[in-house]
């Protein structure tokens, strides 16, 4: 993760959200944040991705059809996402990027911020219990060891 620098700018503010209260949140302040920089501003919902039963798949292939895996968003991820957009369009940001990828959701946001050259990820912050994070781990912090970007939380 980049250090933060107080003569640096940003010029790509990559924000990732899930339809949780604190990612909505965190879409209105990265909004904020990208207006008030002249920064590129892009919206980022991780789906899961959804196969097809092995017997589905079977009957496929017999009948020369191809079965593509389907991402699954959420309702509220992807109403948070559209809401996200128009917010920032309120608040005065055109031009604003929406996208939908599928993959491990840390490991996903890292790589769309390095491929498209996103210098700040925004996420929104979940408060778990100590011993559920210990377990399981924060996609903020896999997002921080695996980011080459800056990234600011959002309680």
């Amino acid at each position: 993760m980049m250090e933060a620098s107080p003569t640096r700018s940003f010029r790509h503010v990559l924000v990732g959200v899930d339809g949780s209260g604190p990612a909505c949140r965190a879409a209105v302040v990265a909004s904020r944040l990208a207006l008030a920089l002249d920064a590129k501003l892009t919206f980022l919902a991780v789906a899961r991705e959804v196969r097809a039963s092995k017997e589905i798949e079977d009957y496929a292939k017999l009948e020369g059809i191809d079965t593509p895996s389907l991402p699954l968003l959420r309702k509220d991820a992807e109403f948070c996402l559209a809401a996200a957009v128009v917010s920032a369009r309120e608040l005065g940001m055109m031009g604003v990027g929406r996208l939908i990828q599928t993959g491990e959701v840390a490991q996903t946001i890292a790589l769309v911020a390095r491929n498209h050259h996103a210098d700040c990820i925004v996420l929104g912050r979940r408060s778990r219990g100590a011993v559920r994070t210990l377990v399981r781990g924060s996609v903020a912090g896999s997002v921080g060891e695996a980011a080459e970007a800056a990234l600011l939380m959002v309680s």
